[in-house]
């Protein structure tokens, strides 16, 4: 099996600027796991700091435009190339990333990739209230609905896509599919105290809006129409929209963003917490790299 490393946690708690000492001290790539960093002109309010990025190669950003869907399976498949290119040149991938389906994929293959859309199915379904799709789901397989975060559990468009794949597998009698991709993965997670995190997120959501979050936004939303859902639900960018819409205030935006980057945080380490396999540091202890760097060369060394 061939190597990989994995870096996860929350938003906000640091695993980009890790992931990026860690590339260079492994004189390696790095592949972004942010269904948000895949898409072009979403930069500031998304995190997606290019000037950070000038000295390594990052893979999966930019990857298409905010008009187009980007969907599991794609990452999946452009991430898989990505391992294999990096691989071939005798480097240790580092992946980075809080989003925990796109992770899952890779790691454990998913039963999504290879269900295409039904364009009919979901126009019907999009006319169901969210109480009727969370019933529905229930009713096809009740496991799958306990299986989603709370964030998701409110997202009609992944509840759709959900229901989506269901009702593919159950008309095609198709059995689970798992994808092996041959490599390996070392997992590091890394959490801060919940307090230091809304500090962290707080400072952050403050610092994008000062270099141009809001312009960038304003941007955007000259094509709010035609942007996809997933641009339009993305924290920042939907409360900012919002305001541009006349349903807040400048000001309640930026109390709704936090409220929201809180919520994802703290579902974020409930997706991640339920994977033994993860080995955790606190992200604000001294001499993190170095014990990090002496776990990736163990795990290398077996």
């Amino acid at each position: 099996m061939k190597k990989a490393v994995v870096i996860v946690g929350p938003t906000a708690v640091g695993k980009t600027s890790l992931a990026l000492k860690l590339a260079k001290k492994f004189n390696t790539d790095l592949i972004s796991a942010d269904s948000i960093h895949v898409f072009k002109s979403l930069d500031i309010i998304s995190g997606k700091d290019k000037d950070e990025f000038l000295d390594i190669n990052v893979k999966l950003i930019d990857v298409i435009p905010p008009t187009k869907s980007f969907s599991v399976s794609q990452f999946q498949t452009l991430a898989v190339k990505a391992l294999e290119e990096i691989s071939k040149e005798k480097k240790l991938p580092i992946i980075v990333g809080g989003t925990g389906l796109y992770m899952k994929s890779l790691i454990d293959g998913i039963e999504t990739s290879e269900v295409k859309p039904n364009l009919d199915l979901r126009r019907k379904l999009e006319a169901y209230s969210l109480e009727e799709l969370q019933k529905k789901l229930k009713s096809l397989d009740k496991k799958v609905f306990e299986s989603m975060n709370e964030s998701d559990r409110k997202n009609k468009r992944r509840i759709i896509r959900r229901i989506e794949i269901i009702n593919s597998r159950i008309m095609n009698h198709e059995s689970r599919i798992k994808k092996e991709n041959g490599f390996e993965f070392l997992q590091i997670g890394l959490e801060l105290p919940r307090e230091i995190l809304k500090e962290n997120i707080d400072k952050r959501v403050g610092e994008r809006i000062k270099n141009g979050g809001i312009k960038e936004a304003k941007n955007l939303f000259k094509d709010y129409k035609n942007l996809t859902q997933q641009v339009k639900d993305a924290n920042g960018y939907r409360q900012l929209f919002e305001h541009f819409l006349g349903l807040t205030s400048l000001k309640q935006a930026i109390e709704k963003w936090k409220i929201s980057e809180y919520h994802h945080a703290k579902n974020q380490m409930t997706w991640f917490k339920k994977d033994k396999r993860i080995t955790w540091f606190e992200a604000d202890k001294k001499g993190l790299f170095e014990a990090v760097r002496k776990r990736i060369n163990d795990y290398l060394a077996n």
